[in-house]
């Protein structure tokens, strides 16, 4: 068929053009986990991509916003969001709590140390 792509019906909506990107951000992101974050002033359970983002923005101190491991965290989460794809969103996740573990503000749970 002319002006129908064979695959648009196994792509997302927004990808194949039916939906705008901004109609997609309406709606929050879920994790493949929860995060617990024990920072200086902040504890949360982060469940989203947005929430993670918010986190990044407005609960790190400066000199550590800069910092390319919470650059490089911020920067998947973006991709992750754009693309929809599960393995950004792993990587993303990976990274964040990898700079949550730097900071020392991941919250582990008692059955994983031992």
């Amino acid at each position: 068929m002319r002006g129908v792509r064979a695959d648009a019906h196994t792509e997302p909506a927004w990808r194949a053009g039916r939906w705008s990107r901004s109609h997609v951000q309406d709606f929050p992101v879920k994790l493949p986990a929860e995060v617990r974050v024990r920072a200086p002033g902040h504890r949360a359970a982060i469940t989203t991509i947005e929430g993670a983002l918010d986190f990044i923005d407005r609960h790190l101190p400066a000199e550590l916003a800069r910092l390319s491991r919470w650059t490089f965290a911020r920067a998947l989460f973006l991709e992750a969001q754009r693309t929809g794809k599960s393995r950004d969103l792993n990587a993303a996740l990976r990274q964040f709590r990898q700079a949550l573990s730097n900071e020392r503000w991941l919250e582990e749970d008692e059955g994983a140390k031992s």
